[in-house]
Formats: structure tokens, sequence, C-alpha cells
């Protein structure tokens, strides 16, 4: 009898523990968690230019883009105004639209295209976290699946019309697959498959801004090339609720 009841106060003890262990182990945010839902509309004009003694060459593209994210996201996160640890993952498509054109002369000959967009779809994987830089939040976007790079350059609903071989591609600037952008370095990383918003962190948990996304502008004068200019700046409206 007296290790029968041993044995209970031994099952006893065993389940409480198990009950306090089971509800330190649950996450912080198991019924605390908002779907926080980030609109985001993109619109820029990118221009590129090169001129030397035996070529010139012109790229102008004017696109439009935009998606809707949702992230589930604890509460405490965000009512922290630092969103201390806050990385969290979903996935999304961005629909984008352009149209552009381009022409190169070399040796006296004239080559031409012109490039369109229409409800060119990307599925990518997103990431919403505390921004490297203070007060800022980052929205890290990653195309998903076997598709190379972001939006489809050619086919998916975009066309390319040349009067040769040159640029039949696509752009060779401020390609959609490159999400409009020129270059592979996004606030330091490598990223021609990896594109990084910067947004303000009092965006959360409600909010609106405009931010410059892409921002690219520059020249470069050198012997072997010539004279190289870009300018590409897009304001993308951000809004959370």
């Amino acid at each position: 009898m007296r290790a029968l009841r041993s044995q209970s106060v031994l099952f006893v003890l065993c389940a409480c523990i198990a009950v306090l262990l089971a509800a330190g182990a649950e996450p912080a945010f198991g019924v605390s968690e908002r779907t926080v839902t980030i609109t985001l509309f993109g619109s820029g004009k990118a221009l590129w230019k090169l001129d030397n003694s035996r070529a010139h060459s012109r790229l102008a593209l004017d696109y439009h883009w935009h998606s809707t994210l949702r992230f589930a996201v604890a509460v405490p996160l965000l009512n922290d105004p630092a969103h201390r640890g806050l990385s969290v993952r979903s996935t999304a498509t961005l629909v984008a639209a352009w149209t552009g054109h381009s022409s190169s002369t070399k040796l006296g000959e004239t080559s031409s295209c012109k490039y369109r967009g229409v409800n060119v779809k990307a599925h990518v994987t997103a990431k919403l976290a505390k921004g490297r830089a203070g007060n800022t939040l980052e929205v890290i976007l990653h195309p998903r699946g076997a598709q190379r790079g972001f939006f489809s350059d050619r086919g998916h609903g975009a066309t390319v019309r040349c009067s040769s071989a040159y640029g039949a591609r696509g752009p060779s600037h401020f390609a959609p697959s490159w999400f409009f952008r020129d270059n592979l370095q996004d606030h330091g990383r490598l990223s021609s498959d990896t594109a990084i918003i910067v947004l303000p962190s009092a965006l959360l948990p409600y909010g609106s801004a405009t931010v410059a996304f892409p921002k690219e502008r520059g020249r470069n004068n050198s012997v072997a090339l010539g004279r190289i200019a870009w300018n590409n700046r897009a304001e993308t409206a951000v809004r959370t609720r």
C-alpha cells in the first residue's frame, strides 16, 4: 500500500512538472500575435547612356510594381519602439509593369529595342526584420522557386522587340529580373537575387511612409569606356496596418 501511495504521489508530481514545463516552453507569442499587412507601391524612371569614339548607347525604362505582404508578429515586438528581436518571414507575390526602349549606334549602324511588361508576377520570400541602421526596419525579398531573378525579362507577360540581336534578351540595364536595379551592391550585399527595402521603424504597428527604392545615380569618365552616366530613382509608398 505504501509503495502504491508513493507511486501515486510520484505520478502527480511528474504530471505537475510536465504541465509547468509545457507552459514554460510555450512561445511568448503563442496567443499574442497580430497579422501585420504591408502594402507597397513602387514607381520609377531609369536612364543610362554611353558615349565614346566608337559607340553611343541609350536606355530608358519606366516601371511600376506593387505587392501586399503579411507577417505574423508578436504583439510585444510591435509595442517595443526599438522592435528588438524582430525577424519574421512569409511568402508573397509582386506584380510589375514597365515600358522602355534602347538604342545603340556602333560603326555607323544603329539598332533599337522596345520593352514592355504587363502584370508580370514574381513569387518571393519576404522577411521583416529590425534594421541594421538605427530606427529602421528592413523588408528583404528573395525570388522563390526555380525562377531566375525577380520579374521575367522576357516571357510571362514581358515582351521584347528589337531590330537586331543586341538587347533581345531584355534590358541590358535596370533589368526587371534585377528588380529594375543596375547595381549588384544593395546595402553592402551582393544582391542580384536580393532586394532590401529600408523603412522607418515608426511604421509599426501602424503607419505610412514613402522611401527611395531603388536609388542609383552616378557617372564615370574613363579612357577605356568613355562617358557613362546613369540615373535610377524610384519612390516606394509603404503602408502598414
